[in-house]
């Protein structure tokens, strides 16, 4: 969710300062996806609420509020990316990221995800959330995973990440006769420059962030691109037909 880094403390801490009103509706409907170092491990909707959540790391185990609302001190009650996380730990097929290793700051009103399932980062490696493709290295206004008030259809992803890797955003036709070439695209996910080099369906992208690629049997194809000092794109599934 955020590292340990003095300036990060400090930028976070003063998210809680500000004083501008977030509607949201209480039950909202969102995807999470949840990329871990090697694998994803959870793409899919859920239904995410206001609430509270219970540290089990850390001195203070009580249980805190994680309603946007409470956690920067304005605005109404509403989902947060870490209540998402919490959902989709419950959903069907989310049992890869159970335990969810949550400890409290009370400094900063928020929760650290310290681990999920087996992932736990160390050293430069921490969990982190982005929401529509942006992150808060992007908008430090979105201060921890409790401080952000999601709104229906959201794209929330959470992932290891030192910080510096840039989440990677994958885009090709949904439908391509068998037989045909099909283009897969690849950027990164905030900046929107092209990527080259990354995995796509067996082969890599160019310098112009594409790559074709050969369908050739009717069926249906998963797409997901990825590369070494990068966050694993969004799943495309194209229809062979």
């Amino acid at each position: 969710m955020f590292n340990n880094s003095p300036l990060r403390l400090l930028a976070l801490a003063a998210v809680l300062s500000l004083a501008i009103a977030v509607p949201a509706a209480a039950n909202t409907k969102v995807n999470v996806r949840v990329e871990g170092a090697k694998a994803t491990l959870f793409d899919g909707k859920v239904t995410a609420t206001p609430g509270s959540l219970r540290a089990n790391i850390g001195s203070d185990r009580a249980a805190h509020l994680c309603n946007a609302a409470f956690n920067k001190g304005y605005g109404s009650a509403a989902a947060t990316p870490t209540r998402a996380l919490l959902a989709a730990s419950e959903a069907p097929l989310g049992d890869r990221l159970l335990p969810l290793g949550l400890e409290w700051f009370g400094s900063l009103n928020d929760f650290m995800l310290a681990s999920a399932g087996a992932e736990k980062p160390s050293g430069a490696m921490y969990w982190d959330y982005w929401v529509n493709w942006k992150g808060y290295n992007q908008d430090p206004d979105m201060g921890g995973g409790c401080h952000f008030a999601l709104k229906p259809g959201d794209q929330v992803v959470w992932a290891v990440t030192d910080g510096s890797m840039p989440l990677l955003r994958l885009s090709a036709a949904k439908t391509v006769r068998a037989g045909a070439s099909l283009t897969a695209h690849v950027a990164n996910a905030h900046t929107g420059a092209a990527v080259a080099g990354a995995s796509v369906g067996g082969a890599r992208t160019n310098a112009a962030g594409n790559v074709k690629l050969k369908l050739r049997r009717a069926g249906s194809k998963r797409l997901v691109a990825s590369k070494t000092g990068a966050i694993r794109s969004n799943a495309v599934k194209v229809r062979i037909r």
